[in-house]
């Protein structure tokens, strides 16, 4: 009997345990796809179930956009130089028509010149102002050429860079395309995961949600100081009478996708 009141009396605490199995899996996965368009040089599928480094794992042709980057800087270089010597050439017309106008300024008001001798001077003046308007004007030209190379440039510093795709620190899960595959904008090119942590998704009922920054978490039976690091408050679309929940794990000693026992009491 008193075995049976002993039981009673825990049969609450024992009540209060929610019991959750949920699948460990990265704490993040990617699927990288393609910017741009190209034809597939390599795809480097030996890479799968490693972490990437610096080099690529899948490479895009990239030959045209090179020789277009080297023909722009020869360009670019060119325009450059032209706009200093068109300074320089500013710098000279300037002193000339500054020259001229300040002659025309004396002799103007002069009675010994003739009207016809001051329009000389005059046009000879307009017309060195015309010509340091007309520099002026070809380096407003030169500036928006060189601003619009450098912008091309970009372009093609970017798109060279978006045809070697790497997975830096990543596990890389899955390389989807293969050499000589022809790929657009948006066709997938690898799947790769951040398995420094781990992410356990569990799907909770509405009573389990209330007061949770309260409860403690055991994973597989043993008590941790985790706290939820997401909960939704908005029933899941799948899962229509549950909450999604997320739990941040360290990084496993063993294996992903291993189902986990989470308790929350």
């Amino acid at each position: 009997m008193r075995s049976f009141f002993l039981g009673m009396l825990f049969m609450p605490i024992l009540a209060c345990a929610q019991i959750h199995y949920a699948k460990l899996e990265p704490v993040e996965t990617y699927s990288i796809k393609s910017a741009v368009s190209g034809k597939v040089l390599f795809a480097d599928d030996s890479k799968e179930g490693q972490v990437g480094g610096s080099e690529p794992v899948v490479k895009i042709d990239d030959i045209v956009d090179r020789e277009q980057r080297r023909a722009l800087r020869v360009a670019l270089d060119v325009l450059e130089e032209t706009l200093t010597l068109t300074e320089d050439m500013i710098d000279n017309q300037k002193r000339v028509y500054e020259r001229d106008r300040d002659y025309y300024e004396r002799i103007k008001r002069l009675k010994t010149k003739s009207k016809t001798e001051k329009d000389r001077i005059f046009a000879t003046m307009s017309a060195s102002k015309n010509q340091l308007l007309s520099l002026k004007e070809k380096r407003a030209t030169l500036k928006r050429q060189i601003a619009e190379t450098e912008y091309q440039l970009a372009q093609l510093d970017d798109r060279i860079k978006k045809k070697s795709v790497g997975a830096k620190g990543l596990y890389i899960y899955k390389v989807a395309v293969r050499a000589d595959d022809y790929v657009n904008p948006g066709v997938l090119l690898l799947t790769a995961m951040d398995t420094k942590r781990g992410r356990l998704t569990l799907f909770l009922d509405a009573d389990e949600v209330e007061n949770l920054d309260s409860k403690k978490i055991y994973l597989n039976g043993k008590p941790t100081d985790l706290k939820f690091s997401k909960v939704l408050k908005v029933a899941d679309s799948v899962h229509i009478s549950s909450y999604r929940a997320e739990i941040v794990v360290d990084k496993p000693e063993g294996l992903f996708s291993k189902l986990i026992k989470v308790e929350i009491k």
